[in-house]
């Protein structure tokens, strides 16, 4: 943290930015994503980690850090708890957060930071994203995400899934203040990009200035199912039929990443795991019996691969 990232209540100014770190079990990560915010080539920054309820040797990692960052524990509530509690405990102007096992380019905070100082109506501004397996690697970008409109209106954002993950993007604090901060129940992430764009537009900052790790979608996703049946009522709720699109298509692409999900576990000899898989793509599309009979699949005997090499033709 550089001396401009003092708390104002010690009689010195304010940093221009709070960097917010939520963390669980991340001894092994933490490191490499502390290096990447002390790497910044902009320095005008505090940094605020939250360790959300860890098991493992986080603390003890982090205490070797305490002289460059704040560092607040609490029972393991969810990452957007953590994010939330970051936020309370910092004073910067603007907000910009970083998951326990991503990075940034030395660039991130140089580039977006002018965006929002040289737009007051911008509410928020994010970079590209490069994604990498748990190998370390390359899988592309997340450019699908935003579907082509880097800077897109309500009502395309209402039409079609808009989503940018938040270690790529800085939000004005009193944005941040009135949205409520991250909705813990429900696709957080996504529900409040749609908030903040009731308050101002998006900037996109061109680079793809965060590396991204990648982990595997199963159990994960299945275990934020009711997380999702959350947001889809939060849509509903604040923005009535005009989200009745939106909401139609992220049940569609729910599915979809189930069945490929499955896929993949079938083909991994775990019929019981993409059983459960297949069960929550029959609850999004109950009418199609070719997703019945791809479940019903899954209780046959394991088919034995072929041996070779054993004198038959």
């Amino acid at each position: 943290m550089t001396d401009g990232g003092l708390n104002a209540e010690n009689g010195a100014r304010a940093p221009r930015v709070s960097v917010i770190i939520p963390v669980w079990n991340g001894a092994r990560s933490i490191p490499r994503v502390l290096a990447s915010v002390f790497a910044q080539s902009f320095t005008d920054y505090e940094v605020v980690v939250v360790d959300d309820g860890s098991t493992d040797d986080t603390a003890a990692v982090l205490a070797g850090y305490q002289d460059r960052i704040h560092v607040i524990r609490q029972p393991n509530r969810g990452a957007s708890t953590a994010r939330n509690a970051g936020v309370r405990a910092s004073s910067g102007e603007y907000l910009a957060f970083l998951d326990d096992d991503d990075e940034w380019m030395e660039q991130m905070l140089a580039r977006c930071v002018p965006v929002l100082d040289g737009d007051p109506a911008c509410a928020l501004v994010y970079t590209r994203t490069l994604t990498f397996d748990v190998q370390g690697r390359s899988l592309g970008t997340l450019d699908e995400q935003t579907g082509g409109f880097e800077s897109p209106t309500m009502k395309q954002m209402l039409a079609r899934p808009w989503n940018v993950v938040p270690s790529s993007f800085v939000v004005r604090r009193d944005v941040f203040n009135r949205c409520g901060g991250f909705h813990i129940t429900g696709c957080e992430d996504r529900y409040f990009l749609l908030q903040a764009r009731e308050h101002g537009p998006f900037r996109c900052v061109r680079e793809p200035l965060l590396r991204k790790t990648e982990h595997p979608l199963y159990p994960t996703w299945l275990k934020r199912e009711p997380r999702f049946k959350v947001f889809l009522s939060l849509l509903r709720e604040r923005y009535g039929a005009s989200a009745e699109g939106l909401i139609r298509i992220h049940r569609s692409s729910r599915a979809d990443l189930f069945k490929r999900t499955a896929r993949v576990l079938m083909k991994e000899g775990r019929p019981r795991d993409a059983r459960r898989c297949l069960a929550r793509v029959i609850h999004y599309q109950p009418a199609s019996l070719r997703n019945y009979r791809k479940y019903l699949k899954t209780f046959l005997p394991s088919r034995v691969p072929s041996r070779t090499g054993d004198g038959k033709a």
